[in-house]
């Protein structure tokens, strides 16, 4: 999420971009998807999309850093991407308002976590919004733009701006678990896997059905399998279920996936298909099994 974040924002002539990660593996693998990867602006030159004058500007408003003084000091947005668990997105959120000017604005990428919650080891929780980007971040124009408790109005309407510069939709909504579109979404989801279960239907059959039927881009289980998508999805259902009660309860099938290690793509072996497909022998819509 964090590439194509940086993505959109390089998109909008003369913004700077900082990517700020806590290991150089991390770091290295998000300045590569950003370069080259299949949304990278390297593959926007091949595909006519940008030039290449306009791609090396873009690649010169980018900086790569692991510290985060050097990262933060002149910043005047903070985008934070950190996983879907409270404790170290708190941490990373307090790291960043030690060395951030006094006037930068915070937004958290969480899908679930409330953004009061999230404010609490803040010195200014004022300071922090959410900002709930959707996959891909480069391409997906919504974003869904919650304002916590406290958030001040002012940084509301900077963060607003600066999206809406960018080329995004920001929708306001209030601070509760999930916000609307994971509370929404998530259900959508558990469902479909209890029906797997069911032997209603398979995951390719599914798929087929959510995409045809319904208009979908990408399937509920190719969305699982794409990224880390089955990681955040998984640790926003907990947090939804110690909020919101019983209605999202994680599916037995999808503890025993996640308890079997199956995170989302990037844990997948090489030449690897989708784990929810392999792990349930199916085939993917047009296929082979």
């Amino acid at each position: 999420m964090g590439h194509g974040m940086a993505l959109a924002c390089l998109r909008s002539p003369g913004t700077e971009v900082v990517l700020l990660s806590r290991r150089q593996e991390s770091l290295d693998h998000g300045a590569q998807l950003v370069r080259s990867g299949p949304f990278g602006i390297e593959r926007g030159v091949e595909r006519g999309k940008i030039t290449r004058e306009q791609a090396d500007d873009m690649l010169s408003r980018l900086r790569l850093t692991l510290d985060y003084e050097e990262g933060l000091a002149d910043v005047d947005l903070v985008f934070e991407t950190v996983p879907e668990v409270l404790a170290a997105k708190q941490k990373v959120l307090a790291q960043a308002e030690q060395v951030a000017p006094p006037a930068a604005v915070f937004a958290s990428g969480t899908s679930s976590i409330m953004i009061s919650e999230l404010a609490g080891t803040l010195n200014d929780p004022g300071r922090l919004v959410g900002t709930h980007w959707f996959y891909p971040a480069n391409v997906m124009p919504l974003i869904e733009l919650a304002r916590g408790e406290l958030s001040h109005d002012d940084a509301v309407r900077r963060v607003t701006r600066f999206l809406r510069t960018i080329g995004k939709k920001p929708v306001v909504v209030g601070d509760a678990p999930g916000f609307f579109m994971t509370r929404f979404i998530n259900l959508y989801i558990a469902e479909a896997i209890r029906l797997v279960e069911l032997g209603v239907a398979g995951p390719a059959e599914i798929d087929e059905m959510v995409k045809t039927g319904l208009g979908w881009p990408m399937g509920v289980f190719e969305l699982l399998d794409d990224t880390a998508s089955f990681d955040s999805w998984y640790h926003a259902q907990e947090y939804l279920h110690e909020t919101c009660g019983d209605r999202y309860a994680v599916p037995p099938l999808a503890r025993k996936v996640f308890r079997a290690g199956y995170r989302g793509a990037p844990a997948l072996k090489p030449g690897s298909r989708g784990g929810w497909y392999e792990f349930l022998g199916a085939r993917r819509p047009g296929g082979e099994s």
